[in-house]
C-alpha cells in the first residue's frame, strides 16, 4: 500500500458487483454500475424495433454497436428549438460504428437487423425525456 494512504477510510479498493437485467418492450438491456456516476449497459434490440426518440437532461452517453444494423436518427440540442438550423440527421450504424451523444441532443435507434449495443454513460439515474415512443410511454 502507498504510503501517502494513512488511513483505511481513505483507501482505494476493487468491489464485485451484480448486473440487472430489464426487459424492454424493443428488446432487453444489461445495466451494470460503475463509480464517479459511470455506468454502462448492453441493449439488444430486435429488428424492426426502436427505442424511444429521446434526450437526457444530465447525462452524456457513448454508444458503441458490437453487431447488427440499425438506422439511427440523432439531433443537437437545438433541434427541438430551431430544426431548420439543427435538422435531425439519419445515418446507418453497423458493427464497430460509435455514436456519441451529449446531454440535451435527441436520438433515436431503429434496428434494421437484431443489434448488440454498448453504453456507457454519466448520470445513471438521469431519466431520458421521451419525445416519441411506440410503446406509449411519453407522458401527455
Amino acid at each position: 500500500m502507498p504510503k501517502e494512504i494513512k488511513d483505511r477510510k481513505h483507501a482505494k479498493t476493487a468491489w464485485k458487483a451484480r448486473s440487472h437485467i430489464h426487459e424492454k418492450p424493443w428488446g432487453r438491456e444489461i445495466v451494470w454500475a460503475g463509480h464517479d456516476s459511470i455506468h454502462g449497459k448492453i441493449l439488444y434490440i430486435s429488428a424492426g424495433a426502436r427505442t424511444s426518440l429521446k434526450y437526457h437532461k444530465l447525462k452524456a452517453e457513448t454508444l458503441f454497436f458490437v453487431s447488427g444494423k440499425a438506422k439511427v436518427s440523432f439531433g443537437a440540442e437545438g433541434t427541438f428549438v430551431d430544426p431548420v438550423a439543427w435538422p435531425m440527421q439519419e445515418k446507418e450504424f453497423r458493427s464497430g460504428d460509435t455514436l456519441m451523444v451529449q446531454s440535451g441532443c435527441p436520438y433515436r435507434i431503429h434496428a434494421i437487423e437484431d443489434c448488440e449495443v454498448i453504453e456507457i454513460g454519466n448520470h445513471l439515474g438521469d431519466t431520458a425525456i421521451r419525445i416519441d415512443d411506440d410503446y406509449g410511454r411519453t407522458k401527455k
